[in-house]
């Protein structure tokens, strides 16, 4: 990840019939304006690097998305909330990057 920049990520299962719906709102929402740059990855869990990102998060369903970090849902979110939910992961990202004199 970037500096300055969201980092989302989701988990996928090539077994799970909701990963590429997941998937696809997640690429919708990264693809629009925010104050911030957004960085997308999907993360196989079929891969030893997808199974420890698995155990690093305690998931244990596909698809589960996260934003810098935090699980931000387990499913498929509308695209209304995931929009929300990278915005307020922005306004946190900014307000912890700023100073006070």
């Amino acid at each position: 990840m970037g500096k300055n920049a969201l980092c989302i990520e989701v988990l996928t299962s090539e077994n799970c019939p909701h990963s590429p719906r997941a998937l696809n709102v997640a690429k919708k929402v990264a693809k629009k304006k925010f104050s911030m740059k957004v960085e997308l990855f999907e993360v196989s869990i079929e891969t030893e690097a997808g199974q420890t990102k698995a155990h690093d998060y305690s998931i244990e369903a596909t698809p589960t998305i996260t934003i810098n970090g935090r699980v931000a849902y387990v499913g498929v979110p509308s695209e209304e909330l995931m929009t929300k939910a990278v915005k307020k992961a922005v306004e946190r990202e900014q307000y912890s990057n700023s100073y006070f004199f």
